[in-house]
């Protein structure tokens, strides 16, 4: 009895060593990649420079169009901006994430780091989210800056402006998962780039990147909503929209539910990748 006892104490003891190593490395990789993308700060300037001009053409547009026409009046040009503000923030926080994927599979490094006691898509997603949050922290206050100096309103309280912290930071894990399985299609058809460029114009036409998508059609806006596009630019973007969707909570539960369920597909796809290679090589 004292045997079992004590052998179901050592499997307890292990397991909870194997947590604590996971969690432990997946901490170093997590700030490696943070550390990294704060360090760039020439990438971060071309990056700011490009996503001004970006704001600054929109504000532009939105300028010439009536203010009837936004959303039947609901929404007004500075909201609009702003909306874009954080959009963008999220395309250009979360971009390319998957080429380190990418050229571990095209160099065939990816067999001998599979072999690893860390798992690969586990040390990737840390390493990646990382990335992109590191991007972001500077970044940002910098977008919420450049939106107000562009505009001339704060049309963000302090409420919301967290709001749209929280679901930039959802928004990228769920970018995360988009990547890893983006990388894996090199696996099958040689290049990530096809893939990339596909999912990022889903983004663009189903996610309301530039725009939200309550002003397309309400047939067309019933289905997108369901999306997980519209769970990383619009719901997050909605922040700065004076009438929001839906209620806070119920955003908070969109984000949370495409993040466990793309998390649960990239995970499958890594599933599917690992036989692959088992069976065909990279």
């Amino acid at each position: 009895m004292r045997d079992e006892q004590g052998h179901a104490y050592n499997n307890q003891m292990g397991r909870a060593q194997i947590w604590s190593c996971y969690l432990a490395s997946g901490g170093l990789f997590f700030l490696n990649g943070y550390k990294e993308r704060i360090k760039d700060r020439f990438q971060l300037i071309g990056k700011f420079l490009s996503f001004s001009m970006i704001l600054w053409v929109w504000h532009i547009i939105w300028g010439m169009v009536p203010h009837d026409v936004l959303g039947g009046g609901v929404y007004s040009h500075a909201n609009l901006v702003w909306y874009i503000a954080i959009t963008e923030c999220i395309i250009f926080c979360g971009g390319h994430l998957f080429y380190d994927a990418y050229m571990d599979i095209k160099s065939g490094a990816i067999e001998q780091m599979l072999m690893r006691p860390v798992s690969y898509q586990f040390r990737a997603f840390a390493e990646w989210y990382g990335k992109a949050l590191g991007q972001a922290s500077l970044f940002f206050p910098m977008a919420m800056l450049a939106a107000f100096i562009i505009t001339g309103e704060w049309a963000l309280d302090v409420g919301r402006i967290a709001l749209a912290a929280v679901m930039v930071a959802a928004a990228l894990f769920c970018v995360v998962c988009l990547n890893y399985m983006v990388a894996l299609t090199t696996l099958w058809i040689k290049e990530a780039s096809p893939a990339y460029w596909i999912v990022q114009k889903l983004c663009f036409l189903l996610g309301g990147l530039l725009f939200p998508i309550t002003l397309y059609p309400e047939v067309f806006y019933d289905v997108v909503k369901f999306m997980p596009f519209a769970a990383i630019f619009f719901y997050p973007g909605t922040a700065a929209l004076d009438v929001m969707p839906v209620h806070v909570a119920a955003l908070l539960g969109i984000e949370l539910f495409w993040m466990v369920t793309l998390c649960g597909l990239s995970m499958y796809a890594h599933r599917i990748a690992l036989k692959h290679i088992g069976r065909y090589g990279v």
